[in-house]
C-alpha cells in the first residue's frame, strides 16, 4: 500500500501588493530540472526552485520558499499551462485570449516569451502539450478546441462540439485520441488521425457559468491513466472514471473539481478542499449492473482502498504527480503549493 508523506517546507508565492492570497489553478512539475510552476490568480505564473531552503518568513505561514512570478501577460489570469515533455518549452494561456510560449533555459524559463498568438475568442483556459511535444491544444471560453504546432504557433486544426466553454484538454498516452470537457457536461474523445469524433460521454452538471464559479462546472478537470484504458473526469459535484474505450461510467465518488494518475502505478487522487488518494483496483473497474428494466444502477466508487487525504481549504486547486511519481504537488487558495513523497 503507497503511502504519502509530507516535505516539510512549503511553497509560497504572492505579488507584494497586499492584494490578498494568490489562489493556486494549476500546478506542474518540469520533467528534468527541480523546480514547479503553478498559474495563480494573477497575471504571471509562479516559478519554484524545489530544492532551495525555506529560509523566508512569511506572516502567518512560518518559513517558506518564496516563488518568483514569471511568463506575464497583460491583463487577467494565467489560466492554462503545461511544460513540454522534454521540459524545453513552457506554454501559457490567459484571460488575455493568448497563447504563449516560452524557451525554458538555464532552470527557468526566458523573460520573453518565443512566440505568441491570439488563440481564442475569449479565455484559454486550457493548455495541452502531445506526448511528442510537437503540437498543442489549447481549450477556450469560445467552446472551441484548437491544435498549433508547438514551434511557431501555427493554428492546424480547428475543433468543434462543445456548447459552451471549455474548460480543460488531454492526450492519451501514445497521442492518438485528444479529450476534451466543458460547461456542457460532455466529454468528446477525438482520434488524432483524422480529428473526427469517436465518442462523447455525458459527465453531466451542464451550466452556463462561463468559467465564472468552477464549482458548478460540468467537467473541470480530465486525466488518463497510465495505460489510457481510464479517463477521471471532475467537475462541481462528481469524480468519475470512465472506460476510455467504450466511454462506459465504471466508478464515481462525491469529491469534487480536480483528479490525478499516478503514472507508474493504479493511483488515483482527487478533490478539492480535501485531496483524497486512492489506490485502486484496476480489475474492479466496471460498468453498473442493470437493474430489472434494464437501466443502469449507480456507479460503484472506486474500487480499492484510500490510503490518504490532504485538508487544504476551499478553493484549494492544482494537483499534479510529478513524471516519475515520487511526490504530488497540491496547491491551495493561500498562495502555497505543498509537496509530498509517495512511497
Amino acid at each position: 500500500m503507497p503511502k504519502l508523506t509530507k516535505v516539510e517546507k512549503k511553497f509560497f508565492v504572492d505579488d507584494g501588493n497586499n492584494r490578498g492570497p494568490m489562489t493556486m489553478l494549476r500546478v506542474r512539475f518540469h520533467p528534468r530540472d527541480s523546480k514547479l510552476v503553478a498559474s495563480c490568480a494573477d497575471r504571471r505564473i509562479a516559478w519554484f526552485d524545489l530544492t532551495a531552503e525555506a529560509d523566508q518568513e512569511v506572516k502567518g505561514r512560518g518559513k517558506c520558499v518564496v516563488g518568483e512570478l514569471v511568463c506575464p501577460h497583460e491583463i487577467g489570469w494565467v489560466r492554462g499551462l503545461d511544460v513540454h515533455p522534454e521540459g524545453k518549452q513552457l506554454a501559457t494561456g490567459g484571460s488575455d485570449r493568448t497563447l504563449r510560449v516560452w524557451a525554458w533555459k538555464d532552470g527557468r524559463p526566458g523573460e520573453q516569451p518565443s512566440h505568441q498568438v491570439e488563440a481564442h475568442g475569449g479565455w484559454v483556459e486550457g493548455v495541452a502539450y502531445a506526448p511528442d511535444g510537437r503540437l498543442i491544444a489549447t481549450a477556450g471560453f469560445d467552446g472551441l478546441v484548437k491544435v498549433w504546432d508547438s514551434a511557431d504557433l501555427k493554428l492546424l486544426q480547428t475543433l468543434e462540439g462543445h456548447k459552451r466553454y471549455v474548460d480543460d484538454v488531454a492526450w492519451s498516452s501514445d497521442g492518438k485520441w485528444l479529450i476534451s470537457g466543458g460547461e456542457d457536461g460532455q466529454v468528446i474523445v477525438r482520434d488524432t488521425q483524422s480529428w473526427q469524433t469517436l465518442r462523447t460521454i455525458e459527465f453531466g452538471g451542464a451550466n452556463n457559468q462561463s468559467g465564472q464559479i468552477p464549482k458548478h462546472s460540468g467537467v473541470h478537470r480530465l486525466a488518463i491513466s497510465r495505460d489510457d484504458r481510464w479517463l477521471g473526469v471532475a467537475g462541481g459535484e462528481q469524480l468519475s472514471v470512465f472506460d476510455l474505450q467504450s466511454g462506459e461510467i465504471v466508478a464515481s465518488e462525491r469529491d469534487r473539481m480536480q483528479v490525478a494518475f499516478h503514472p507508474k502505478a493504479d493511483v488515483l487522487a482527487g478533490g478539492e478542499s480535501e485531496a483524497k488518494f486512492w489506490s485502486f483496483e484496476a480489475d474492479k473497474l466496471t460498468p453498473p449492473e442493470k437493474d430489472k428494466n434494464g437501466k443502469p444502477k449507480s456507479p460503484q466508487g472506486i474500487p480499492g482502498k484510500p490510503f490518504a487525504s490532504v485538508k487544504r481549504g476551499e478553493w484549494s486547486l492544482g494537483l499534479q504527480f510529478s513524471a516519475d511519481g515520487k511526490q504530488v504537488a497540491l496547491g491551495n487558495a493561500a498562495g502555497i503549493v505543498e509537496l509530498y513523497d509517495v512511497g
